[in-house]
């Protein structure tokens, strides 16, 4: 990209104390440009961003930056002062998934962020053509990025402008958050310029309002969320404003069914709810859930199984005492029953038995007494 379509870019070769300019770096954003440099020191190259606020500064020859209007001169300084603080607050950053602040300098009448240089591509670049992640490379270019902004959110610091330009993939594959917003945010406050503080499509709802208190770590969580709805569907979310009244954004549920675990596409919707209090509050508890087990089939089904089984087993072996009980108890009553029958018999052949010896006894005496 030339440097000499920018009017207000610095031009090639200039020195900028032992940095020289090579070129410049993506497209001159309202806040600032980036620049390509050569640390002529140490032979190495790195980025170097300048403040230089479109709305309220122009460039004044080859280098001086200056106010447009003695207007403009409270909010120049105002944001002057806001692009330090981020500096500051990013040099003490030493995460591989957050870019590295080297150093920061004033000249020219504005101030410098020199950070690494990384070699590789944006995420923008990388899914050029309508291309789309596999579940495997959307978590490993989203997994990294939380722990860079749990470390973020823990300095209580926010990005405030998460979108696909602002993740870059490594060379080594490693994902690099770029171009905190917080400074370009507080800027488009003072001068009520929206366009200059959000990205339509993932920028929450909250960063169209002037009350920073809405704003936390579910703000940059939106932004993360509608990153990968990009991801997996070629596509961005429809700006947050559009969706207030009749949301015609397909959820993340629908778009990615068959081809991703449900799981990962709930936490995806969950992310882009409207609302801040409807969305995750921390980063530690998003990713959480997002990467919960699933429950198997084997956890819940198995105990209500065994429990069957033990139960049948139980009722089965009662009944079989239980009819092994009625077996004996009607057995035995047979068996009483056969005793009395018997006693009864033998009772009966004993009277006979009298019966007939007093029959004979009887005769015997009526025959004597015939004799005589």
């Amino acid at each position: 990209m030339e440097v000499q379509q920018y009017r207000n870019a610095l031009p090639r070769g200039f020195l900028l104390n032992e940095y020289e300019i090579d070129s410049v770096l993506g497209k001159p954003g309202g806040f600032g440009i980036t620049y390509l440099a050569t640390d002529t020191q140490l032979r190495q190259s790195v980025a170097i961003k300048e403040y230089l606020p479109s709305d309220f500064a122009i460039r004044e020859g080859v280098n001086t930056v200056s106010i447009k209007s003695s207007s403009d001169q409270e909010s120049f300084q105002w944001g002057l002062k806001c692009f330090i603080d981020e500096a500051q607050v990013l040099a003490k950053f030493n995460h591989q998934n957050i870019v590295k602040v080297l150093r920061f300098f004033e000249a020219n009448g504005t101030a410098y962020m020199v950070m690494e240089y990384q070699e590789g591509k944006s995420l923008t670049d990388y899914l050029k053509g309508g291309r789309t992640l596999t579940e495997k490379e959307l978590l490993t270019i989203v997994l990294p990025l939380l722990d860079g902004l749990i470390e973020v959110h823990k300095a209580g610091f926010l990005h405030r402008d998460i979108k696909p330009s602002n993740i870059y993939i490594h060379s080594n594959n490693i994902p690099i958050l770029l171009d905190f917003g917080s400074a370009r945010y507080v800027v488009g406050q003072k001068t009520r310029s929206v366009t200059s503080i959000v990205t339509p499509g993932y920028a929450p709802l909250e960063q169209y309002d002037s009350e920073v208190k809405n704003q936390g770590p579910w703000t940059d969580i939106y932004a993360l969320g509608a990153v990968m709805y990009y991801a997996i569907s070629g596509e961005a979310p429809p700006a947050a404003t559009r969706r207030i009244m009749k949301d015609p954004m397909i959820p993340a549920v629908k778009v990615g069914k068959g081809n991703y675990n449900n799981r990962l596409l709930k936490a995806i919707d969950w992310a882009l709810e409207l609302s801040e209090e409807d969305r995750p509050q921390t980063i530690a508890f998003w990713r959480g859930k997002m990467l919960a087990p699933a429950p198997t089939v084997t956890s819940s089904v198995k105990p209500r199984s065994q429990f069957s089984w033990s139960f049948i087993n139980v009722a089965g072996i009662v009944l079989i005492l239980l009819l092994s009980a009625a077996v004996v108890m009607l057995f035995n009553k047979n068996m009483s029953y056969n005793n009395e029958i018997e006693k009864e018999r033998m009772a009966r052949q004993r009277l006979e038995s009298q019966l007939e010896i007093e029959r004979e006894r009887r005769q015997k005496n009526e025959e004597g007494c015939k004799l005589n």
